[in-house]
């Protein structure tokens, strides 16, 4: 049983920069204005902050959610998601922070944690991209949920977070 104390305080930095990563790929794959990136933001947080009860069968899942919960309760500030997601080169980065969280999930815990922590990070990733209506014309008009740039950056996640052949 692997928690998020379990690890140094490096590695536990990484793993809750993972949670906005998923998120950031999305987000940044598909820059609109920035309310909708706002939004997106806020669907994550929600995401992470209510999905305890489905996550309660995975130890580092768990603690990782009581982890950013402590932190919201001491009123620790949280990195500012529309700069993060529109930043230049916010996409490479998140993809190298959420490759390193894959390397650490599968050195670290076992295969069930990192297969549930990883499938976390994935509905992070869906929560972001289903946060509003992309592509709107004028006044707000037509537009889908999620477009065909977060739908690839959905894919890549998905990609980079599958069990790895070798």
């Amino acid at each position: 049983m692997t928690v998020i104390a379990d690890l140094t305080p490096d590695e536990q930095r990484l793993l809750i920069s993972s949670l906005d990563a998923a998120a950031i790929i999305v987000s940044a794959a598909s820059p609109g204005r920035k309310e909708e990136t706002a939004s997106e933001g806020f669907a994550v947080a929600e995401f992470v902050l209510s999905s305890q009860a489905a996550y309660v069968a995975n130890p580092l899942v768990s603690s990782t959610i009581l982890e950013v919960k402590r932190r919201v309760d001491a009123e620790v500030p949280f990195p500012d998601y529309v700069a993060l997601a529109s930043a230049p080169g916010a996409y490479d980065r998140a993809i190298a922070i959420l490759r390193e969280a894959v390397a650490l999930l599968d050195s670290k815990s076992t295969p069930d944690e990192a297969a549930g922590y990883k499938a976390w990070l994935q509905g992070i990733a869906q929560a972001a991209a289903e946060a509003g209506k992309e592509d709107q014309g004028f006044l707000g008009r037509g537009g889908v949920m999620v477009n065909d740039a977060e739908r690839a950056a959905l894919e890549e996640v998905a990609s980079l977070l599958a069990p790895q052949r070798g």
